[in-house]
């Protein structure tokens, strides 16, 4: 009985640590998937109004090759 009492406790305790801790690593990678989905949609916004920068510069670029030709 001395020996189930040494033994077990502990056991039951480490075990009851292992679920708490995956629980919170659910919770955690939660978290942290949504802060990577927010950070995403900020790359995705940056790099749509690179793609409009980029777009614009272009036009321009045509335009003021058309003026240098006709002077």
């Amino acid at each position: 009985m001395h020996d189930i009492v040494i033994v077990g406790i502990p056991l039951i305790a480490i075990l009851a640590g292992i679920l708490l801790a995956r629980s919170d690593i659910k919770e955690l990678r939660a978290e942290m998937n949504s802060r990577f989905n927010k950070v995403d949609q900020r790359f995705e916004s940056i790099h749509d109004d690179l793609r409009q920068f980029y777009h614009l510069t272009g036009k321009l670029e045509g335009r003021i090759d058309a003026i240098e030709k006709r002077n």
